[in-house]
């Protein structure tokens, strides 16, 4: 098993890919298996994150974020359906990442119910969803 340890800028070589979901890339200690089929372990100072290189004794590792269920929202054009979708997504606490023409949103059960419920439009779909943690830059 290979233990990562350094992040670094760019491959020194070959590196293998190792696919992980969101959620584990949150973590600073992870395990996985490479496409390769070497098993690694992961032990950082800061989690690593979607596209990351890192070092280990045996050579590079790329690290891809895996597709996930994902609710996409069409950016706003008018301010009041701006202010409505900020509202909504801030009081509900959730990640979201922000691109030029929509907003990327993890999916879980009771989302795509308020969203129809309350008139925002949105379409579900495979994508990575490169967000933090709600709570890793937050301050109340």
């Amino acid at each position: 098993m290979a233990l990562l340890l350094n992040r670094i800028g760019e491959a020194t070589g070959e590196a293998a890919v190792v696919k992980i979901a969101r959620i584990d890339l949150w973590k600073r200690r992870w395990r996985g298996v490479a496409e390769n089929g070497e098993e690694i372990a992961v032990d950082l100072e800061a989690p690593a994150r979607n596209g990351d290189v890192l070092l280990g004794e045996r050579g590079c590792f790329l690290i891809e974020q895996g597709p996930e269920e994902v609710v996409a929202i069409a950016m706003p054009a008018s301010p009041d359906l701006a202010a409505k979708v900020g509202w909504y997504l801030g009081n509900r606490h959730i990640p979201i990442e922000v691109r030029k023409d929509e907003i990327l949103v993890e999916n879980f059960p009771t989302l795509v119910d308020s969203l129809a419920r309350i008139g925002i439009a949105h379409t579900l779909r495979q994508d990575v969803l490169n967000c933090r943690p709600h709570s890793e830059d937050h301050r109340h």
